[in-house]
């Protein structure tokens, strides 16, 4: 399925790649359709060059290796980590790769996952972009949750919260959701959702929230002390772009509290933030952004582990024909997770 530009999106036969000496090919199994893709896809984005096959978040087969490729067999089930760094600058000896500034990244800047076979070369194949899955029990839908699962990885990494902090997230969606597991998984034990939907607080408290607010609660800041023992909240992650809930994250953290600035912020001219509780509050900000290969391979292991189980957020499975109906999912709201399946 190929963009051609914002709004036209193609459906094309190509010629089978060829698998050089260095190369595998990777048959897509599934392919999760991320906000992102619909972004991409309706408005275009930074990094974006057309024409561009979208999806990022891919699992799949290998179904061909280059006779010079160690380590890969076919017949492997496989995560596909998007970024293609270039090993060798300070953040990808770090293990920061996902700041390398010469990143390269699949349904970007290289044809991703809405197609049925993918190309990894020498560089790719260098960089632990392809993941080898060890549990057989896991479906190629849930593989495909590593890389948003390795994002919400990264953002908590970066908060560094102890286990008896309070954690509000804003927004019940996919993301919302993920985030909750990674923070299960690893001890948080109070868990508070802020969402304006009631039947994704009900969902929320379901799979897992210890307490759920609307945000419209006139004793918010109250309510959320209770749920704290009087200590307050200690750190927020808004998992949706909207100014009000960037705003409303700075107003309930405690004081010297830690920002996750999970989620880019989308304008509004008419919705002034105020920041300056930054200052009289000592917040910590944290920015992270996407998922650096050791994030992807951390929430690998989450998955294989049983640790989390993300089957409850597959709500619908389109064919890659149907690749504009599952964006239309997405951008209505409709479920938590649409994944792309492919025989």
């Amino acid at each position: 399925m190929v963009l051609e530009k914002p709004g036209e999106l193609v459906i094309k036969d190509k010629d089978m790649p060829v698998c050089g000496d260095h190369e595998i090919l990777v048959q897509v199994r599934a392919c999760n359709i991320c906000r992102t893709d619909l972004k991409c896809a309706t408005m275009g984005q930074r990094d974006l060059v057309y024409p561009r096959v979208l999806g990022h978040e891919i699992a799949g087969e290998i179904i061909a290796r280059g006779k010079k490729v160690i380590g890969h067999q076919v017949g492997q089930r496989v995560h596909v980590h998007p970024g293609i760094s270039c090993g060798v600058c300070d953040y990808c000896k770090s293990g920061q790769d996902n700041l390398c500034d010469q990143i390269k990244i699949m349904g970007f800047n290289f044809d991703g996952g809405f197609q049925e076979v993918i190309r990894i070369d020498k560089q790719a194949i260098k960089s632990k972009i392809v993941n080898l899955i060890r549990n057989d029990d896991l479906a190629y839908e849930e593989i495909s949750f590593i890389e948003p699962l390795a994002c919400c990885v990264n953002i908590q990494d970066r908060l560094q919260l102890n286990r008896k902090a309070a954690l509000v997230i804003i927004g019940g969606g996919r993301l919302g959701l993920l985030n909750l597991f990674v923070a299960k998984a690893e001890g948080i034990q109070n868990m508070i959702l802020i969402e304006a939907n009631e039947e994704r607080r009900d969902r929320g408290k379901a799979l897992g929230f210890d307490a759920v607010f609307s945000g419209d609660e006139p004793d918010l800041l109250d309510q959320l002390k209770s749920c704290s023992n009087g200590h307050g909240v200690d750190g927020v992650i808004p998992c949706c772009p909207g100014p009000e809930a960037f705003d409303l994250a700075l107003e309930i953290l405690r004081k010297q509290g830690t920002f996750g600035y999970f989620s880019g912020l989308s304008r509004n001219e008419d919705f002034q933030l105020d920041i300056n509780r930054i200052h009289y509050k000592e917040i910590t900000v944290v920015g992270s952004y996407g998922c650096s290969v050791k994030h992807s391979q951390k929430a690998k292991t989450l998955l294989e582990s049983r640790k989390i189980d993300v089957r409850p957020l597959i709500s619908h499975r389109v064919k890659l024909e149907e690749l504009e109906r599952g964006m239309d999912y997405i951008r209505n709201s409709d479920g938590y997770s649409t994944i792309v399946v492919m025989k």
